[in-house]
């Protein structure tokens, strides 16, 4: 079996969560500058390097009553609420969003992180205690084993926006010491300097101003470049687990929650249980050139390989019965 592009379960739940929230705060941020500013009639393209011109903003009156006949019609029994100086209201909103996209993020990666230590800990090398922040990562990484050097360039990062999260949940959003320190850091100035870019070449966006006992000027953004760092972390670790478990591990995951403990089969299902499994490897867990005798092999290491066979015999009938039903 070739496990060089594999892919975890919890690498998947991840990068889900990841491409929910891209969407989340782009479609959220462009819905509210598509409320704010004047229809753009001329269809011009609009530069991203350049400010949007505030000549272009609808007048207050007009985006105020547009927003009170949008609240008064959303379908949630509202009245119509009319705000003074509704272009405030919206950048307000924005950093509301930002605030409460960077929180989604650090739930998500805390929850990944749980499940990792939570499922795994048989195979750790060495038990050490937790430490805050960036620690954390590298102390896991220690007590399973896994080599450190490629997931260093990304803690810089990783510190400064879980404390930039810490701030905004427990600090009003207010930068404390700490996190100033942090961006004054050597090892953050050089990360933003030498951070390596989706698109080759480019150059990472400008992180949040922070001042002292000032509110963090936050950009949605910002919100992005975390869940990236986050990301990129899940996927290192994704790559050493894949590594740690094996192929036979996989194959028995997948064999006993799939089929052992399903009510019933995936469409399309296969003629039997060794194709349907190479099946789910391939388009789930992005495993590659996988051999029937590798798969019984497995399965019969694990003990399963006969009750396996018959549970998916059982599923198939009630998958056929179910299939000619429909017709």
């Amino acid at each position: 079996m070739d496990l060089s592009c594999a892919i975890s379960s919890h690498l998947r739940k991840y990068s889900e969560f990841h491409i929910d929230l891209n969407k989340f705060v782009k479609l959220s941020i462009a819905a509210f500058d598509f409320l704010a500013y004047m229809p753009n009639e001329a269809n011009e393209q609009i530069d991203p390097k350049l400010p949007r011109n505030s000549n272009d903003l609808k007048p207050n009156r007009e985006l105020s009553n547009l927003i009170a006949d949008l609240i008064k019609g959303a379908g949630q029994r509202w009245y119509p609420t009319v705000y003074v100086n509704p272009h405030e209201e919206i950048e307000d909103i924005k950093m509301q969003l930002t605030e409460s996209a960077i929180m989604r993020v650090y739930s998500a990666f805390e929850v990944f992180l749980d499940e990792i230590n939570g499922s795994y800990s048989e195979y750790l090398v060495q038990r050490t205690e937790e430490d805050a922040d960036s620690k954390s990562i590298l102390n896991m990484f220690r007590k399973y084993g896994w080599p450190t050097k490629d997931i260093l360039y990304l803690l810089p990062l990783f510190k400064f926006y879980n404390n930039a999260r810490h701030c905004i949940v427990h600090q009003m959003g207010v930068a404390n010491q700490s996190l100033i320190d942090i961006s004054e850091s050597d090892e953050y100035v050089e990360a933003l300097n030498n951070w390596p870019t989706v698109i080759p070449g480019g150059q990472l966006s400008q992180p949040p101003k922070v001042k002292k006992d000032e509110k963090l000027v936050l950009e949605p953004h910002h919100a992005i470049t975390y869940s990236d760092v986050c990301y990129r972390i899940v996927c290192e670790i994704n790559k050493h687990l894949i590594n740690m478990l094996g192929a036979e591990y996989i194959v028995k995951y997948v064999a006993v929650h799939q089929i052992m403990k399903a009510d019933k089969l995936k469409s399309p299902a296969c003629r039997d249980s060794y194709s349907y499994i190479k099946r789910i490897l391939a388009e789930e867990y992005k495993i590659k050139n996988v051999c029937f005798s590798e798969l019984r092999m497995a399965l019969e290491n694990a003990g399963i390989r006969r009750k396996c066979y018959q549970k998916y015999n059982g599923l198939l009938i009630k998958y056929n019965s179910n299939k000619r039903g429909q017709q």
